[in-house]
Formats: structure tokens, C-alpha cells, sequence
């Protein structure tokens, strides 16, 4: 059993002067999403079942279940400054999902996925009383429970580590504000002050260095590559990552893109050899002859077969998604038809089961 400090909310900063005079839900969102069972979504309110929120709020999705191979996606080594990320040309996307929080992508666009800090989280009171393991708890390795909060605990507070090393200087400050990732005063919409940041993100780095294992071990690599997320991924679970394509058009797109220029390189190479059998020694040479040949050959049948392999793909992830787009109707209907009130009830057992796999588009 870990030492009673282990289960406590470390950080004494309170970043807002007044959330203690608040009611903890006050902090709160509105909504959000979950996934009842798999391939479900729903909306809920936070307020009813705060646990059962938190557990999808600081979901990693699948990454637990690749930390031992993260090694091939980033470098153990906190995160980059803000600016940095802006003068090396990534876009800043937000999006509000922890799994892919810091997660970079090597397209065109060069984007850089990055999670607004949630206003609960900077709030003393709401931490101390939702992301406190009760006495007794079995953490830092529980077993599966409502009750520990240590994994959700040890996310949040690796979360807010990687903003302690994201805003270093004002200029950081001033960009993280641009693009609305610190959360802002309920009354006057204020960000947050610079000096209280200053205090709340020393206390963080002197946290961290004192303990380190208290931060999830997600968050000992900062910036990952999705793309090597994504292989990882489909070496282990036959399964992406995260999905790079939303729509066919974009999938044939990305596809036919690659299709193209392999096509250009066939294409020299058999203009080279065109011009290898005009010559009178290549003419003669039998085993360019044979070689001619095969390649003529692939160069017809392979563009047919790789357009073959999307449609098939194409075909694979419509048929795997028909029955949900073709029942989501009658359960929507079924469920409003039984009432709200078990749908929170079963919402927390869900959640449990949800942690450690990748959330559904």
C-alpha cells in the first residue's frame, strides 16, 4: 500500500482566488461525451456522476497498453516550449481529448494536437475532493474499482506538467491564451494571471523533481508521432491508433496520392528501359530481357492490384460501420423510450471498462 501521501492532490496553488468560496461542480462542464458500450456514444451530465467523468475525461485511450514500445514514437524529454512548435511551422490544433493530447502528425500541415487545460483542474477544492484516494486505498496498484482514483490523479497532474514545460516565458503565455488553452474566470472571462502561472508552474516542476512517479508514465515523453503511434499500434492490435481518415474522399486522397508518384517512378524506369532495348547490347542481353518483361508486367498489374486493396479497404471499414449507422436509430428510440436514469447508472461501469482502450470516433 503507498504511503498516505502518495494519495493526496499534491499542488497548493490555487490559480483563481475565489473558487474556494465555489461549489467543486461549479467547475465544471456543461456536457460530455462517453461511450455507454463500445461504438455508443451518449451525453451526460458531469455534475451526476463526477467519477464516472473523470475516468473519461483523463482517459488515455489505448496508450497505456503501449508504453513499453513508446520509445519508437518520441524521446523521453519534456516538451517543448510553445513558440518553439509555432517558429518550426506546426500548426497548434486544438482538441480536446487526453490520448491525443501532444501527439504530432508528419503531414503537409505539420499539426500539433493539443488538449486545453480543463478549468476543474486548476481548481484546489473540486482537486481535493475528487482526485484524493480515500484512507486505505490499495493504489499506486489497485484493482479495478470505483473507488481509487490514483490513475486519473497521476494523468492529471502529468497533463499539467507538460504546461509547466508548453508556457515558460510570456511569449508561451501569450500564445497558449491566443489559442484558448489555459481556462479563463466564469465572471469577467479573464485568463489567468501571469504571476499566479509563474507559482503554479514551479510548484509543478518542483513536484515533479521531488517525485516524478507520482506523474503517469505517458507523460515522461512529451511529444509523440502519431504516424509511429499508429504502426505500434497495428503491430500489436492489428488496429490504428487513431484514425487518420474521416471520410472516403480524404482515404482515396491520401492513397492516390502515394499511388501517383510510385507511378512517376515506374515510369522512368521503364522509359529507362525503352531506351536500354534500342541499344544494341541491351538488345541482346537476355537477362535484361527477362528483367524488361517482369517489370512490364508489374507495372500493369500492380497499380490494379494497390486500387484493388483500397476499394476492398474501403469496402471493410463501410461493412464494419453499417450496423451502427443502421441501429443507431432504434437505440437512441430504445433508450429514450427506458429514461435517463439508467443510462447513469450503468455510466461509471462503462467508463472502468472504456480506461486503457482507444475512446471511438
Amino acid at each position: 500500500m503507498a504511503p498516505p501521501g502518495f494519495r493526496l492532490w499534491p499542488l497548493k496553488t490555487e490559480a483563481f482566488g475565489n473558487e474556494n468560496r465555489k461549489c467543486a461542480t461549479d467547475v465544471l462542464p456543461a456536457t460530455y461525451h462517453y461511450h455507454a458500450t463500445p461504438g455508443k456514444r451518449a451525453v451526460g451530465d458531469p455534475a451526476e456522476d463526477v467519477p464516472a467523468f473523470l475516468q473519461s475525461e483523463l482517459s488515455l485511450g489505448g496508450l497505456p497498453g503501449l508504453l513499453k514500445h513508446l520509445w519508437f514514437a518520441g524521446a523521453a524529454r519534456p516538451a517543448m516550449p510553445l513558440h518553439l512548435h509555432v517558429a518550426r511551422g506546426r500548426e497548434i490544433v486544438v482538441l480536446d481529448q487526453m490520448h491525443m493530447h501532444l501527439l504530432s502528425t508528419n503531414d503537409s500541415e505539420g499539426r500539433l494536437f493539443v488538449k486545453p487545460v480543463p478549468r476543474f483542474l486548476l481548481s484546489l477544492k473540486f482537486c481535493q475532493e475528487n482526485l484524493q484516494c480515500p484512507p486505505g486505498c490499495p493504489c499506486p496498484d489497485p484493482p479495478v474499482t470505483t473507488t481509487c482514483r490514483g490513475i486519473p490523479r497521476s494523468v492529471a497532474l502529468g497533463f499539467l506538467y507538460t504546461y509547466a514545460c508548453l508556457i515558460s516565458s510570456k511569449t508561451d503565455f501569450h500564445l497558449a491564451n491566443e489559442k484558448r488553452l489555459l481556462p479563463r474566470n466564469d465572471h469577467n472571462d479573464e485568463p489567468i494571471s501571469w504571476p499566479s502561472w509563474k507559482t503554479l508552474a514551479r510548484e509543478l516542476l518542483h513536484t515533479h523533481a521531488h517525485d516524478p512517479s507520482i506523474f503517469h508514465p505517458r507523460f515522461h515523453r512529451a511529444e509523440l508521432r502519431l504516424s509511429r503511434l499508429n504502426t505500434i499500434s497495428r503491430l500489436i492490435t492489428s488496429r490504428p491508433y487513431a484514425r487518420s481518415h474521416h471520410s472516403y474522399g480524404n482515404f482515396f486522397r491520401h492513397n492516390l496520392a502515394w499511388t501517383a508518384a510510385a507511378t512517376v517512378f515506374v515510369a522512368l524506369v521503364l522509359t529507362a528501359m525503352q531506351v536500354g532495348l534500342a541499344t544494341d547490347r541491351l538488345q541482346e542481353d537476355p537477362a535484361f530481357q527477362r528483367a524488361s518483361y517482369g517489370f512490364t508486367v508489374f507495372a500493369i498489374l500492380a497499380p490494379l492490384g494497390v486500387f484493388g486493396l483500397m476499394v476492398l479497404r474501403a469496402l471493410f471499414h463501410l461493412a464494419r460501420d453499417m450496423p451502427l449507422l443502421l441501429g443507431w436509430g432504434g437505440r437512441r428510440k430504445r433508450a429514450a423510450a427506458v429514461g435517463a436514469a439508467p443510462v447513469f447508472d450503468a455510466k461509471l461501469t462503462a467508463a472502468v471498462t472504456v480506461v486503457g482502450k482507444q475512446p471511438e470516433p
